[in-house]
């Protein structure tokens, strides 16, 4: 298991290596999204986070630059503290993470859940972290300290989704039970239970003000809530499948929600009525929110894109997208040029300055994993590894295959090259690491 460990963990500090540095200004958004889980806008708008299975990304909102990239397994849920120092994130490895921005390093790791961690939210107030899990429990962390303050339990199956009260004296749950309980955050203590929905409770949300409460549901429906008698005062319906994720615009006037029928519609509050319908994504939409100017609305699907979307207008305003999943990330030794490994069995080499692609080096027959240039100022090679078992060497400036290494029994995830650049080394699902001679080609050793 040692060897295992060893090969995971080359991997994780590639992705530090990468998640520690911003691309330079003007350079092309690389992204390798797969399904988005949640995007979400710090509070003064400037940047944009998004949660999905490949990890954490946070985004400059105005040049739409990347800033940081968050190595989490599978990202479900994101949020930022009210002061936007902070980001905690919950995934499918059962913990929860804060990390801090500027830095971009993990401030702690907050371990208790024994199962996927479906959403995230910190308190109005910044004092508490709150966490829903598919263990059926929600549970209370002290920012500050990182400890458990409190384990809600109540609900008979997973919880998918939470909210604080803008208060933070409450907190809403929706749960995979059919039902949304709403607790007392001093105590701990159940105070209501909402029933209506007749499916998953996927979304929750408080309209500002703090009397009424929207949720939504795979039943198809959102529903709005008075909080105070627990009673329905609305319910919209105008979807054909599930309804996956709402959000309620800053001056609580409009709800948007993302659904399973890949679009974006607009309620009125007050009437309950369907203003827009926003087309445009291909696969489901997981995730919607309003900036907090409340003039646009940000969607994440499964179809691997963000979009923006005008509301007055209701045109689509910018994607980010990529054509497909990237796994992989290296800046050439004097950064002027970007290889990027993907599931499209290719390696890019891109222009840093103009954002320009400027090779497509073909050869693996597999999504490829790891890319790494040789230490040379100029980094004449670039070595690829490769679910297809095989890593390549390729000579960066005419794009040719140089040699292809063959030793290894499954995908290799993770390529390096030693300082003086005569090795290479090489972790694999095999649970191996190799060791090879670059001139030759020849394996060495094996770990």
């Amino acid at each position: 298991m040692k060897k295992a460990y060893v090969g995971v963990l080359m991997f994780a500090l590639c992705l530090w290596a990468i998640s520690a540095m911003a691309l330079p200004k003007g350079s092309m958004a690389l992204l390798g999204f797969g399904a988005i889980k949640e995007v979400a806008f710090s509070s003064d708008s400037k940047i944009l986070a998004i949660a999905s299975e490949y990890g954490v990304y946070l985004y400059d909102a105005v040049t739409f630059t990347q800033i940081r990239y968050f190595f989490v397994e599978d990202g479900n849920s994101i949020s930022f503290s009210p002061d936007n120092k902070l980001l905690a994130s919950g995934s499918d490895d059962n913990t929860i993470k804060i990390w801090d921005i500027s830095s971009g390093n993990t401030v702690k790791t907050l371990v208790g859940h024994t199962d996927w961690v479906n959403s995230v939210r910190f308190s109005p107030n910044g004092k508490l972290l709150a966490s829903g899990s598919d263990d059926n429990t929600v549970k209370l962390w002290d920012v500050s300290s990182g400890d458990l303050v409190k384990t809600l339990v109540g609900h008979k199956w997973h919880i998918i989704s939470i909210a604080f009260s803008s208060d933070s004296k409450l907190l809403a749950s929706g749960s995979s039970d059919n039902t949304i309980k709403l607790w007392d955050v001093s105590s701990g203590e159940e105070v209501k239970t909402f029933k209506g929905h007749t499916s998953d409770v996927t979304s929750v949300s408080f309209i500002p003000g703090g009397k009424l409460l929207a949720s939504g549901s795979d039943d198809e429906t959102i529903k709005l809530w008075d909080v105070s008698s627990g009673d329905v005062v609305k319910t919209l319906v105008g979807y054909a499948n599930w309804v996956k994720s709402i959000s309620i615009s800053p001056d609580g006037k409009l709800i948007a929600s993302g659904s399973y029928d890949n679009t974006i519609k607009l309620w009125d509050i007050s009437s309950g009525k369907e203003v827009k319908t926003f087309v445009g994504h291909t696969d489901w939409v997981n995730s919607v929110c309003f900036s907090p100017d409340g003039k646009l609305i940000v969607s994440g699907s499964s179809d691997g894109t963000v979009k923006f979307w005008d509301i007055s207008s209701g045109k689509e305003v910018k994607t980010l997208e990529h054509t497909s999943s990237i796994y992989s990330i290296c800046f050439s030794p004097d950064g002027k040029l970007l290889a990027s490994g993907g599931e499209d069995k290719t390696v890019r080499i891109w222009d840093v300055s103009s954002g320009k692609e400027v090779k497509t080096l073909v050869g693996h027959t597999s999504g490829v994993y790891s890319v790494s240039f040789s230490p040379d100022i100029d980094g004449k090679l670039l070595a690829s590894g490769s679910s297809d078992g095989t890593i390549k060497l390729w000579d960066v400036l005419s794009g040719k295959e140089v040699k292809t290494l063959i030793g290894h029994a499954s995908w290799v995830i993770s390529v390096c090259f030693s300082p003086n650049g005569k090795l290479l080394a090489s972790g694999s699902y095999d649970m191996t690491i190799k060791l090879w001679d670059v001139l030759s080609g020849k394996e060495i050793k094996t770990f």
